[in-house]
């Protein structure tokens, strides 16, 4: 694992790292002052009036520290790094297709040492594992299941994989729209949008699992909305339980708990709980840059992941980027960890806890690694 330089998810105005000696830690200090003042430069006038606003308050001070980072893809090895989860073990799964080479994926330790590769024979772009050890993985428009060794043991389509796709009303209302910026003529512009939704038709936003099913999230084939289908542990069975999820930048994520769906509807600014049959039973959230209990950017939270006490842990991309601790019932707790001195992206931050609870995981795509935090002392 590579350390963290720099404390980045501190309000950097202000704070100092721990160095080893006082002048160490004025150069540290300085730094991220000047590194604060340039993000705060191209902020429009109300991210930073909600910057400014969120470092007076006492509820936005992280409970973790950033101290280290996984790297699984590097400049000798690029690649894509889609998600990643653990398990039982506390090791790390993470869904890897290098730009040249097999896809696999990439196990660590805790520590961050590479331990093993299982390759694949899709594109992964979900994972989960389930309290047997086997793992399920997804991508290119199929699901596998695979044993701890790595061997298939099932495979399936994805239900939307070979689905036509529709061109509906909307669509065509959407596209209308475009044609007024592009400047392209609304044939052209149509059957670029057609051939949009037929690649997002391999895509796998998500897999989730629990003692008897496996929930998987994938786009609807005629529009931008979102489905989450129920499968056997098989991989047989397959039943469309939720559709017409609204999210953004390509994500809609699904997580299990108690043999129930909890889902963070990004677009709407809300985590919502479901049973197996995806009748909503409860939901919370609202939007916000300011209150830490509530979600900011464009659409948040990306990803949760539900702890074994019931709490939620809930990542958004920002601005900025974090990771918050909810209780089942949506009662906001604490922000866990917090990486001010980024600019936020529209992108996946998948989340994970260590089983001791000593230690956070957060996906960092735009560097294919995985931040590391540990809770402060």
């Amino acid at each position: 694992m590579k350390s963290i330089a720099r404390s980045g998810y501190v309000f950097a105005a202000v704070a100092a790292v721990c160095l080893c000696s006082a002048v160490n830690n004025r150069a540290a200090t300085t730094r991220e002052g000047a590194e604060a003042e340039a993000m705060m430069q191209n902020m429009d006038a109300d991210q930073r009036a909600a910057f400014e606003a969120r470092a007076k308050d006492k509820a936005w001070k992280p409970a973790a520290r950033e101290v280290g980072l996984i790297q699984v893809g590097d400049g000798k090895a690029p690649g894509e790094l889609r998600n990643f989860c653990l398990n039982k073990e506390g090791n790390i799964l993470a869904c890897f297709a290098p730009a040249n080479g097999a896809s696999a994926i990439r196990i660590y330790s805790p520590a961050g040492k590479l331990l093993k590769s299982l390759a694949v024979e899709v594109k992964p772009m979900a994972v989960c594992v389930a309290k047997d050890g086997n793992i399920f993985v997804a991508g290119d428009g199929r699901v596998l299941k695979l044993n701890a060794a790595g061997k298939v043991i099932a495979s399936a389509p994805s239900p939307i994989a070979s689905e036509p796709v529709i061109i509906t009303k909307e669509t065509e209302d959407m596209v209308k729209e475009m044609i007024a910026q592009s400047g392209r003529t609304f044939a052209a512009e149509l059957a670029a949008m057609k051939t949009t939704l037929e690649k997002r038709r391999a895509d796998v936003t998500g897999l989730a699992v629990t003692d008897g099913d496996l929930f998987m999230a994938v786009p609807a084939p005629s529009d931008f909305s979102y489905r989450i289908y129920r499968f056997d542990h098989s991989l047989g069975k397959p039943k469309l339980v939720v559709e017409k999820l609204r999210g953004c930048c390509g994500q809609m994520d699904v997580q299990t708990h108690d043999n129930q769906l909890w889902v963070p509807h990004n677009a709407r600014h809300a985590v919502e709980n479901l049973d197996r049959e995806g009748k909503q039973l409860a939901k919370f959230g609202k939007s916000g840059r300011v209150k830490a209990s509530d979600f900011g950017g464009c659409c948040e939270p990306k990803n949760i992941r539900v702890l074994d006490n019931g709490d939620i842990l809930a990542a958004e991309s920002g601005p900025p980027t974090c990771i918050k601790r909810f209780s089942a019932s949506g009662e906001f707790k604490e922000v866990v960890a917090l990486v001010e001195n980024t600019k936020g992206d529209c992108v996946r931050v998948t989340v994970e806890m260590s089983p001791d609870g000593g230690s956070y995981y957060m996906l960092d795509t735009t560097r294919d690694a995985i931040r590391v935090f540990a809770a402060k002392r």
